[in-house]
């Protein structure tokens, strides 16, 4: 960390001796207004596809892995969960409290629910990451944002892919692009490297834009998916030590996650219109409106359920531009139905029903943002929303949640920044009414305050970015499990989140890119009491004290390019009373690709050196099943041929 830090420094004077090739500033649209990590007031990282794929073609982990303050965890092939500056204490499965768009359509259901497994890394272009809350802008989320982009389909363009790997994996896609039409159209089956760890995979999505006029523009977004995997179940530590790669054994009244066929099936379909429109050269309106339709059915090892997922989201912002102020209103609004049963399993067939639970959800965002050029150097921007949900059982209540920031440019080339925020998030669906089949009615939105400072800079070699931050969450959304395994939430008192967080990226030579990532977290409860135990102190749950990630890219000659890959993550608590955790555990990454002209084929490896690990271990497990064993050495191969 220290020594990341000495060579920022030293980087200066380096400037004008080492012969490089400059290094370009990418700018997306961030909070409503087209920012490049270097002009943003806000903690943003920007990722094209080759940086979210440089070492794994077939899932996000790697790429997300490799950035300052994220973690992406992955209990088993299908079975993700995220995690921005430890948000993933409240999610024993999926991404929750992490809001997720794509070309501006949320992904995010109205029950704060993303089903991340569906979505393949190849039909974006660029990934932007907003870590921390985010004021209500992007409605409730104390987490952060995603926000995938899809490539322009302006240019005529086919592309077919084709990926084997050595689990018994193999992967088929064809993405056409012409004339603002795109279709893109995937296929991934994999054997699971523990028993009853299989997965099948398939997309198909339709993407369309047009000009209307000189003024209006219409895109349009449309998507159907299906995902079966199964589900192994963590196992005790002597099991894993055992045999890592066995699913859950049957264990007192509750059979093997074998004989249970434990499997999560999920078909979404999803439809988004947006329109823009500019009304002069100062004013111009966008309108997006979405719905989502998911149908699941989850054998586990203790009940079988059947659900259905209904979500209805209007994002409409107006913007205004005049010289040095820039200004966005706008309202964000989504309304849920959740119909569940759940059943009796019985040896993956349903058997009587237990219990019936309907749900309507309704959350809504309605923000505005000022952003003003003091002077030359000094940036304000001052922002804020007004943010609500409803549903029979709980919430009800509005909060406002202020963002302030002010930036000040040191130099062409530095800056610094400083920002207050307020967070908030309501309890998701699933926390609401869980596995238990009763309804917690007592559950509140946790919300709390971030203060961060920042430095960038860039110069024709290096970008740098450090943040420090101090996040004072108040009544913290936790998972307990029952002792018959079922899961429930509760709000705890107080807990306390500091980290320092740096990345830079180092262009030495036109053929030789060196990037780094840190993150450095010192996460805690404050005031945590549960019956007649006191956790105050205690380190949050599933975080861990220190990450770090190294990538090595090196150009052999036009054609020929080489990814290595370094990541370390230290060990983390398993429950919240510390006694138990996971081991610090390192990965080894590579590819080696060939590209030129149409072919572009590659071979890759993950966990080089056959470490045998957990990376998305279960939290607060019932009789220690905390471990999920991840995938041993394996390798890839793919080809890719792009027909312009």
């Amino acid at each position: 960390m220290l020594l990341s830090i000495l060579i920022s420094f030293l980087s200066f004077s380096a400037d004008s001796t080492l012969k490089t090739t400059e290094l370009n500033e990418v700018e997306v649209r961030v909070f409503e207004q087209k920012k490049s990590s270097f002009s943003s007031p806000d903690a943003i990282t920007i990722l094209d596809s080759k940086s979210l794929t440089r070492t794994n073609t077939t899932s996000f982990v790697s790429g997300l892995n490799a950035q300052a303050g994220v973690r992406m965890e992955e209990r088993s092939p299908g079975s993700y969960r995220m995690a921005i500056r430890g948000s993933a204490l409240r999610a024993p499965f999926g991404v929750r409290n992490v809001k997720v768009y794509w070309n501006q359509m949320p992904l995010t259901d109205a029950g704060n629910n993303t089903y991340l497994s569906l979505i393949d890394p190849d039909l974006f272009n660029q990934l932007t990451i907003i870590k921390g809350p985010s004021g209500g802008l992007y409605g409730a989320g104390t987490g952060g944002v995603l926000l995938f982009n899809s490539p322009n389909a302006i240019q005529k363009k086919i592309i077919h892919q084709e990926i084997a790997n050595s689990l018994g994996g193999y992967k088929q896609s064809w993405d056409i692009q012409t004339d603002g039409h795109r279709v893109f159209a995937s296929y991934w089956d994999q054997n699971g490297y523990r028993k009853q760890s299989d997965i099948n995979k398939q997309w198909i999505s339709y993407e369309y834009h047009k000009e209307l006029s000189r003024n209006t523009q219409l895109d349009l977004t449309t998507y159907y998916g299906r995902v079966t995997y199964q589900t192994p179940g963590g196992l005790t530590l002597k099991q894993y030590q055992t045999d890592p790669i066995q699913a859950r054994p049957a264990a007192g009244a509750f059979l093997s996650a074998v004989d249970q066929q434990a499997t999560f099936r999920l078909r979404t379909f999803g439809l988004g219109v947006q329109v823009t429109n500019q009304w002069n050269e100062n004013w111009s309106f966008t309108s997006n409106q979405s719905t989502q339709l998911n149908s699941i059915e989850n054998p586990t090892i203790r009940n079988y359920e059947i659900r259905k997922e209904s979500t209805y989201s209007s994002r409409n912002v107006v913007h205004y531009k005049k010289e040095a102020l820039s200004m966005d209103a706008g309202l964000e609004f989504q309304a849920g139905t959740f119909d569940s049963q759940t059943f009796g399993n019985r040896k993956g067939i349903k058997d009587t029903l237990q219990f019936t639970q309907n749900t309507r959800l309704q959350t809504g965002s309605l923000f505005m943002q000022a952003e003003y050029k003091l002077h030359d150097r000094w940036q304000l921007t001052l922002a804020g929303s007004y943010n609500q949900f409803w549903t029979a059982y709980v919430g009800n209540e509005g909060i406002f949640s202020p963002r302030i920031a002010v930036l000040h440019q040191l130099t062409p080339r530095q800056n610094v920044v400083f920002k207050v925020v307020h967070g908030y998030s309501p309890p998701s669906i699933s926390e609401m009414r869980p596995s238990t089949g009763i309804i917690n009615t007592s559950l509140r939105a946790e919300k709390g305050w971030n203060k961060e400072v920042s430095w960038r800079g860039n110069t024709s070699f290096l970008q740098w970015n450090l943040s420090l931050y101090q996040f004072d969450l108040d009544e913290t959304i936790v998972i307990r499990r029952a002792a018959d395994g079922s899961d429930y939430f509760s709000n705890v008192g107080k807990t306390r989140q500091q980290g320092i967080e740096l990345s830079h990226v180092w262009k030495l030579s036109p053929d030789l890119e060196l990037i780094h990532a840190e993150t450095i977290q010192n996460f805690r409860f404050v005031n945590y009491q549960n019956a007649t135990k006191d956790f105050s102190g205690n380190r949050l749950t599933g975080t861990s004290p220190f990450q770090h990630a190294s990538t090595v890219s090196y150009a052999f000659s036009t054609w020929v390019k080489w990814h290595v890959q370094f990541i370390y993550t230290d060990k983390l608590y398993l429950n919240d009373a510390n006694t138990d955790q996971l081991p610090a555990y390192h990965l080894w990454n590579s590819k080696i690709e060939y590209q030129r002209g149409i072919w572009n084929v590659w071979v890759s490896a993950e966990n080089l050196g056959d470490v045998v690990y957990s990376s998305g271990p279960d939290l607060n497990a019932v009789g220690g099943r905390y471990f999920n064993a991840s995938a041993g050495r394996n390798f890839s191969l793919g080809l890719k041929l792009t027909f312009n």
